[in-house]
C-alpha cells in the first residue's frame, strides 16, 4: 500500500534511439491512468529548446568542453524542474 508522500524517480540512460523516451511516456501514461502524478523529463527536449536541433556528433564528443558545459546546463535545468515537480506534488 502506498504511503503518503512516497515518491519514486525512474532514470533511464542509454544509447540514442533505443526506446527510452517511448518507454518513459508509456510509463507516465500508465501511472496517470492508475491515478498517480507522473512527468517525463527528457534532456533532449531541453537541449532542442535552448540550442536547436542542429547538433552534429561533435556536440556529443566528450573532449568538446563547450558542448559538455551546454549538456550539463540542460541536465541541471531538468534536475531543477524535477525537484520542483517533486516538491509540488
Amino acid at each position: 500500500m502506498e504511503q503518503q508522500g512516497e515518491k519514486i524517480i525512474i532514470a533511464m540512460v542509454g544509447l540514442p534511439a533505443r526506446g527510452k523516451s517511448y518507454i518513459g511516456r508509456k510509463l507516465a501514461r500508465f501511472l496517470h491512468w492508475a491515478g498517480l502524478n507522473a512527468k517525463v523529463f527528457n534532456i533532449g527536449i531541453y537541449r532542442r529548446a535552448h540550442y536547436g536541433v542542429d547538433c552534429d556528433s561533435k556536440f556529443f564528443d566528450q573532449t568538446n568542453m563547450e558542448a559538455l558545459k551546454t549538456r550539463e546546463n540542460c541536465a541541471t535545468e531538468a534536475i531543477i524542474d524535477l525537484t520542483d515537480f517533486l516538491n509540488s506534488t
